[in-house]
């Protein structure tokens, strides 16, 4: 051989393009091409496509004003929480490509060289070897392999050289043969993806619902601590009042020292809201994945009042048909299915057939090809390792009925939960708002009473502390209520995510109207 360094760094080159392309943008690649083949049944494009996101960590960041918006905005864009669960789905992904490679042509290739030396001569021998194997979709496999040696001794300018390529089939005829036997492991791990994709979809829910709770809460606190502020305004101003009384004669010192004790009671309360809602602003920050220093303003107010345009009937019906982990749930009845039936059918003795063709050349002779073909019979003396596959299926199969059922009674009782819980949450809405009805003209009545004498200042305090309660437990019944809307929304398959993460509400109306529309 005469430049046998050549042809190994050939080789050495070879190996390395084989590698490197096998190595770029591979999550990109799971997400775009896989998703896109095989989309999973209830999962929107939006979802599918929003994995191949990246979270933006951040060192700093210039004020910003939070709304129901731009908090989910801001939460989709660097929630590590949410990159967490996207990373999830990418390993779920890898796993699934992993697979697929395994069942389309795998090809392989090795190549070689040795110098051996002694007194009486150099020897130099080079040998490559490329290989190609596919799996059948009849539960067959081929495989072709080539093989080159080159033989090189002292100064001989030739050497010897001999190539050989070789073509066999098997095919199962029994036991693994067919595409669903053969393909299985392919075929689970496709629809796993499709179930790793639609618990994403739902988790990516339950994270912008909890951003939302989050942020309400966040709101209300702000409230409190405006209603707390105000109280403490009412309370100095009562202390004042009862000062002014008691100079004149016309309120005893216990009123001045109950309204001055009052005060401080408020100024402390007020000291503990604030601080409780700076820390909690820091909390919910750490929790959108931006800098706890980061100055921000709250835009809005409370949540707005919404009613659900479903009845609990037609909420409980779309439930059963669009919930994502019911249809799981339901799937992996299917699979526990085919699983037993490929169990069945591996009791039966393995037979299988073989095909084998070799053409191979040399210097000596150049017609040494061979073919040849046969058949395999096992001889199952023991049969129990397949009896015991097919009980194990046939109770998994059980198992994966009973969850199905047991998932479907919890989806009625989601529902109806959601909307017992909605319900009481409007009552609640409705009652608080009585209360500050009241206590607002409580709080007149006594303070106009206390301005005439014929009250102490005592029922005045009540009537603030009241009224105080009130506001607070109407912004916090406001908070509850929308939470439980939004859940129960997910709970029966009518929210959805935008690419930004905003929420979409869905219309199951107009969702019927367009489906309409494509049929015709």
């Amino acid at each position: 051989m005469k430049y046998p360094g050549l042809f190994l760094f050939m080789a050495l080159g070879v190996a390395l393009v084989v590698t490197g392309c096998t190595t770029g943008q591979l999550d990109r690649a799971i997400l775009q091409r896989v998703v896109q083949d095989d989309e999973p049944a209830g999962v929107s494009e939006i979802a599918a496509n929003e994995v191949a996101l990246q979270r933006k960590p951040l060192a700093t960041m210039d004020p910003v004003d939070l709304n129901e918006q731009s908090v989910l905005r801001l939460a989709q864009a660097h929630s590590r929480k949410l990159q967490d669960q996207r990373d999830q789905l990418v390993r779920a992904g890898l796993t699934l490509f992993g697979t697929e490679r395994d069942f389309g042509p795998r090809l392989s290739g090795t190549a070689g060289y040795v110098f051996s030396s002694t007194d009486d001569e150099d020897r130099e021998t080079a040998s490559v070897q490329v290989g190609l194997s596919q799996k059948l979709p009849t539960g067959g496999e081929v495989e072709m392999t080539g093989d080159w040696t080159g033989d090189q001794t002292g100064g001989d300018a030739g050497g010897d050289a001999s190539s050989r390529a070789r073509f066999r089939i098997d095919q199962p005829l029994t036991k693994g043969a067919g595409y669903r036997s053969g393909w299985e492991a392919f075929t689970q791990a496709r629809r796993d993806f499709r179930y790793a994709l639609r618990t994403f979809s739902l988790d990516r829910q339950d994270a912008a619902i909890s951003t939302m709770r989050s942020y309400y809460n966040l709101v209300q606190q702000k409230s409190v601590v405006e209603n707390t502020r105000q109280n403490l305004a009412q309370f100095e101003f009562l202390r004042k009042r009862s000062e002014a009384l008691f100079k004149v004669d016309r309120a005893p010192a216990i009123d001045v020292l109950r309204s001055q004790q009052q005060e401080l009671t408020a100024l402390n309360r007020l000291t503990e809201v604030q601080e409780g809602f700076t820390i909690a602003v820091g909390r919910f920050l750490a929790d959108l994945g931006i800098p706890i220093e980061t100055e921000v303003e709250l835009m809005e107010g409370r949540p707005e009042l919404r009613e659900v345009t479903v009845s609990e009937p037609e909420a409980l019906e779309l439930a059963l048909d669009r919930r994502l982990d019911l249809m799981t749930a339901r799937d992996r009845v299917e699979d526990a299915e085919r699983k037993l039936s490929i169990a069945r059918q591996d009791r039966i003795p393995e037979l299988n057939v073989y095909a084998e063709g070799t053409l191979q050349d040399g210097d000596e002779d150049a017609s040494k090809d061979a073919y040849t073909g046969g058949v395999s019979l096992e001889l199952p003396l023991d049969l129990r390792p397949e009896r015991d596959a097919v009980k194990e299926a046939a109770l998994a199969l059980e198992f994966a009925r009973r969850a199905y059922e047991q998932q479907i009674d919890q989806v009625r009782l989601d529902v109806r939960e959601a909307f017992s819980r909605l319900r009481t949450q409007r009552i609640a809405v409705d009652i608080q708002l009585k209360n500050i009805d009241i206590a607002e003209r409580r709080t007149r009545n006594a303070m106009l009473q206390f301005r005439n004498g014929t009250l102490s200042n005592r029922d005045v305090i009540e009537a603030e502390n009241e009224l105080l309660s009130a506001r607070n437990a109407w912004g916090q019944a406001l908070v509850d209520y929308e939470i439980q809307r939004l859940g129960l929304l997910r709970n029966v398959g009518l929210m959805d995510l935008a690419v930004d993460g905003t929420m979409i509400e869905l219309n199951p109306e107009e969702e019927q109207n367009d489906g309409m529309a494509q049929d015709q």
